[in-house]
């Protein structure tokens, strides 16, 4: 009988909510003796250090539940923008390029990667090292190789890494506290990034994210690099709130430019002119409303990291089959993560509601959120109502930013915000 991973899932998180924090054996959880088997066979630890270790691992629900619940699936992009576009965070931003005005004009010399952009990640991520974690990062990745199975094998992955880091570079592997997926540091990295682009910044011999502002600041900026930032090139537009129907059909949350400048502007879209005509671009569409529509009542399910199209059916009570059909999803039901399906009974429901005007209240003091309406009106394409739309064409590095965390919310959100810090710093 092939294994439900729904059940499997609902199964796990009971037993945890009625022990919510329990300590591990190695020998009950296959997944972690083979993490442990691996790291003995490579020669970084030995088997009585590792049954050791693991004795001090614990599995914690509150991760399982912030990992459930991250605030790019709940919030929409208005909501999930004003998280981060307050003006508190926007003077910190200021006052940490201040501070470290040399090490971020030399990142920013050396590899091509804007200060404001790299001011902006630490900002989003650890408000400027303010807040790096609060969990034993040991007990994160454990919890969510042993009761996370849709990302099972990731984390798997992550917690090897993690040993390896720790021993390579001297560090207590109990002791080291980050989110509650793992990632430490300034700029939240996990382990695996942290051993494949974090540099020695500042020469003094070891390579240090948590404690060291210097090597943080010159890793992000290698990380962006290797992750294919164009030095000198653009991120994206400004908003439109309406664009031609042609130009809407485009839309996709894909992670990559698919259409040329000259493409768009014969379908409608209102590009800057010093955008050459061979220029590929995304067309992206966000929500800027700030108000966040109970989950039960939505007629629509945002795509997460390894779901498939038959099991977000299954989830929510409708036919699969009918799923991929109304979403137009082809045979094989391809879908990717950020993507909005539409349920289809509930699709249902949502059509017979009436549409409600609705205050635009998405500006923002001190940042660039300006609104630019496209002259189309006679032939704009409306989203469903409660929506405010907001239409972005979107270049190569916005989707570099989006290796950094993979929601397009998050990469929006890191652009707006070093908009908004170099517009205060600039005028020093």
């Amino acid at each position: 009988m092939k294994y439900n991973c729904v059940l499997g899932s609902l199964v796990l998180l009971i037993g945890f909510s009625v022990a919510s924090v329990h300590a591990i054996e190695l020998s009950d959880h296959p997944k972690v003796q083979e993490v442990a088997d691996r790291l003995v066979a490579d020669g970084h630890y030995t088997s009585s250090e590792l049954e050791e270790l693991f004795r001090h691992a614990t599995v914690q629900k509150n991760v399982l539940d912030a990992m459930t619940n991250p605030a790019e699936y709940k919030f929409t992009w208005g909501k999930y923008r004003k998280l981060f576009l307050k003006s508190d965070r926007i003077q910190r931003g200021v006052e940490f390029w201040k501070a470290n005005k040399e090490t971020l004009t030399r990142a920013e010399k050396d590899y091509g990667v804007p200060a404001s952009v790299i001011v902006a990640i630490i900002g989003v991520e650890s408000k400027f090292g303010k807040f790096k974690g609060k969990y034993k990062v040991l007990d994160s990745l454990v919890t969510l190789v042993t009761g996370f199975p849709r990302r099972s094998k990731f984390f798997a992955s992550e917690l090897e890494h993690f040993l390896i880091l720790c021993k390579e570079n001297g560090l207590d592997a109990k002791q080291i506290l980050g989110s509650y997926a793992g990632a430490v540091g300034y700029p939240q990295f996990i382990s695996s990034s942290y051993r494949n682009y974090a540099i020695d910044f500042n020469d003094d011999g070891s390579t240090d994210l948590i404690n060291q502002v210097d090597d943080a600041i010159g890793s992000i900026a290698n990380y962006f690099i290797e992750n294919g930032w164009k030095p000198g090139e653009p991120v994206t537009s400004v908003p439109v709130t309406a664009v031609t129907n042609e130009v809407a059909s485009l839309v996709s949350r894909k992670r990559k430019v698919q259409y040329t400048a000259a493409d768009l502007r014969s379908k409608g879209a209102i590009i800057d002119t010093d955008i050459p005509e061979a220029e590929k671009m995304g067309v992206l569409m966000l929500d800027a409303s700030e108000v966040v529509h109970d989950k039960k009542s939505s007629d629509t399910y945002i795509v997460r990291a390894g779901d498939t199209a038959c099991e977000i059916a299954e989830r929510n009570n409708v036919s699969c089959r009918k799923l991929i059909t109304l979403n137009k999803l082809g045979k094989q039901g391809k879908i990717f993560r950020g993507q909005r399906l539409k349920l289809p009974v509930k699709a249902q429901l949502a059509s017979q509601r009436v549409r409600k005007g609705s205050k635009d209240r998405s500006s923002s003091q001190n940042t660039k959120w300006e609104v630019v309406r496209s002259p189309v009106a006679d032939k704009v394409s409306e989203t469903e109502d409660r929506t405010q739309p907001r239409y972005f064409y979107t270049h190569h590095n916005f989707y570099a930013i989006t290796q950094y965390n993979h929601s397009v919310l998050y990469a929006m959100a890191v652009y707006d915000l070093s908009s908004a810090i170099n517009d205060e710093y600039q005028k020093l």
